[in-house]
């Protein structure tokens, strides 16, 4: 496996210097950085920017020529079979094991610094949420005392495992603790490259940082390198399964890869470990194994009520993603109390890919403004005159947004369905807008393009469909969050934009979407493809650490459970667009990733 970082199927640029400023008034200031390219459109013959050469009366008389491979799966999850007892006994045998590790976290004879490695250790192996109150208690109190426990620490991995903790808990922990392991012309200590795991563990918080931590950007870049020479040299003393683990992360970190794929990993790693300990093992192992129980039976449940829907067959021109779907579930939030938000979720992901493939690869311009018109008023007016294939759009989208809402309206719980639906109607209205760019081939600036598509983006949307299953929040709460915009929620969709727009292009240009934000950088600067690319991944980047700097700063008024969902929106984009678009075209990486965690159980011996 090439352990090369990729960003988007694309190169990943290293040694790029980030700042917060630019000449550009779009976005808000500290979501950019400042260009390195020139501003003004230059004359060069390997310019690629595309554009179409059709006329607008062809474009209107004609639709897209759009083709989305076929479903992976199927109806597979259907005939897979489920023993209930072997679930009982799984929930069983870990409620028996719970004290036990329960008891070790809260062992009076650990230390501090024990208690944070045994935290990170339950966090790597995917358990931790067994004990979160008991982990937000003991973070709380040692934080006070932190510069304590820290004084004369000068192990790597310690400092590095305790930054990566506190951080994830929303205790922002300074970057000034790894001053102790620069030299005096300020650059980290080449002797430090002995240390095989402590490189590993900086590698993996460097992706913890936030606009102002250059030391973070400095700590990657050298982490990388060497981690990268041990790989291609087989460094001395590294076993077989460090320097596997050491190769996953260098091609996905663990901070851009969702939380139960990491603990997937971790726990086989962890197995192989000197040392480990059987509890926490076959905790895991259970644990992962309930997981992955549950999942199979949403899949079922979501699998029966995507085939009794028919839309795939009724509509040949859509992506036929389900399983995908249940994984941009599975994303945000993988801990098994959160089943019935996850095939919420599916849902309303399924029903606006449908909605989504209409505007971008089936319908004309006319029917796109009838379209958008019914869902602005939320329904089919007597009068409207659709087309069979449109009538059946809508009536999917009203039917399965009412079932939802009927469903959560006896938990006291269908505000949220109905603030969902008011984001989409401006969604709706921007994805009108970049499909009469599309259908005449314009190509606006990259100004003007992020205008309409920060909106078509939809992150407080897709909060908010999370939001909908999450019965340990209050629903109204976590939406009048929403409503006041905040600046991860912007940061988000400027992420999830770049990164679908760089991911997406090929397949988009084919069909001729060139409205897409690569193509209308590279016409607005007057650049290649490349050093568009290259731009748009240092705004990626940048607004990364806008949602850590956020998710650490708004603990104190907003609960931990609405900011984790939104740090794991950002780990989601990494694992679907690492690659092209592993939503659209899932074979390979994405179908590996779900066929760990869909087929294959841990076997607990």
């Amino acid at each position: 496996m090439d352990a090369t970082r990729t960003f988007f199927g694309l190169p990943n640029v290293h040694n790029v210097p980030l700042c917060l400023t630019s000449n550009l008034s779009l976005f808000p200031q500290r979501l950019l950085q400042k260009h390195t390219l020139p501003l003004k459109p230059v004359k060069r013959h390997h310019l690629v920017c595309v554009r179409s050469t059709k006329s607008s009366d062809d474009l209107e008389g004609s639709r897209p020529s759009t083709y989305f491979s076929p479903s992976l799966w199927g109806d597979h999850f259907l005939s897979v079979s489920l023993d209930r007892g072997e679930f009982d006994e799984l929930e069983r045998e870990i409620e028996t094991m719970k004290p036990l590790v329960k008891d070790m976290l809260m062992s009076s004879q650990s230390s501090d610094k024990e208690k944070i490695r045994l935290i990170h250790l339950l966090v790597s192996l995917g358990s931790s949420y067994h004990f979160d109150k008991e982990i937000q208690d003991i973070l709380k109190h040692s934080f006070t005392k932190l510069d304590d426990i820290i004084v004369g620490e000068d192990d790597l991995e310690t400092i590095s495992i305790m930054f990566e903790v506190f951080r994830l808990y929303g205790h922002k922990m300074s970057c000034d603790a790894f001053d102790r392991f620069r030299g005096e012309d300020g650059r980290f200590k080449e002797s430090l490259a002995k240390d095989v795991r402590g490189m590993l563990q900086l590698f993996e918080v460097a992706h913890l940082g936030t606009p102002s931590e250059d030391i973070m950007d400095e700590a990657s870049s050298f982490a990388q390198n060497h981690l990268e020479s041990w790989i291609a040299g087989n460094v001395s003393g590294a076993t077989p399964h460090l320097l596997k683990h050491i190769q996953n992360s260098l091609y996905i970190p663990r901070y851009c890869n969702i939380e139960v794929l990491v603990a997937r990993e971790y726990i086989s790693y962890y197995e192989q470990e000197e040392g480990y300990d059987e509890i926490l093992l076959k905790f895991a192992k259970l644990n992962f194994n309930l997981c992955q129980f549950r999942y199979i039976q949403e899949l079922k449940t979501l699998t029966k009520w995507w085939k009794d829907l028919d839309l795939a067959s009724k509509l040949p021109y859509i992506r036929d993603r389900l399983v995908e779907s249940h994984l941009g579930g599975l994303g945000p939030y993988f801990e098994p109390h959160y089943s019935l938000g996850r095939i919420i979720v599916a849902k309303i992901i399924m029903t606006m890919v449908v909605v989504d493939d209409t505007y971008d690869a089936h319908a004309t311009v006319p029917e796109v403004a009838v379209l958008t018109e019914c869902l602005q008023r939320l329904n089919i007016g007597a009068d409207d005159k659709l087309p069979d294939y449109l009538r059946i759009v809508l009536e999917s989208v009203f039917e399965v947004m009412g079932e939802i809402e009927q469903e959560m309206r006896p938990k006291g719980r269908s505000y949220g369905v109905k603030q969902v639906l008011e984001r989409f109607k401006n969604v709706a209205k921007a994805d009108k807008q970049l499909t009469e760019w599309a259908r005449t081939g314009h190509v606006p600036s990259f100004d003007e393009y992020m205008k309409v598509g920060l909106v078509t983006a939809g992150m407080d949307g897709y909060a908010g469909y999370c939001f909908i299953g999450m019965e340990d929040i209050s629903e109204k709460e976590a939406f009048e969050w929403l409503s006041s915009n905040p600046l991860i929620i912007q940061a988000l969709n400027v992420m999830f934009r770049l990164a679908n727009d760089v991911g997406t292009y090929e397949t988009e240009i084919n069909r001729g979407e060139v409205a897409n934000g690569l193509n209308c950088y590279m016409k607005q600067y007057g650049v290649t493809k490349e050093e568009a690319s290259q731009e748009l991944r240092k705004i990626y980047s940048n607004n990364k650490k806008v949602v850590m700097e956020e998710f650490m700063n708004s603990h104190d008024h907003v609960p931990r459970q609405v900011l984790l969902r939104c740090l794991n929106f950002a780990r989601l984009f990494d694992v679907m667009y690492t690659e092209g678009d592993g939503y659209s075209e899932p074979k390979g990486k994405i179908e590996h990733f779900m066929t760990s965690l869909y087929v294959h159980p841990i076997p607990l011996s």
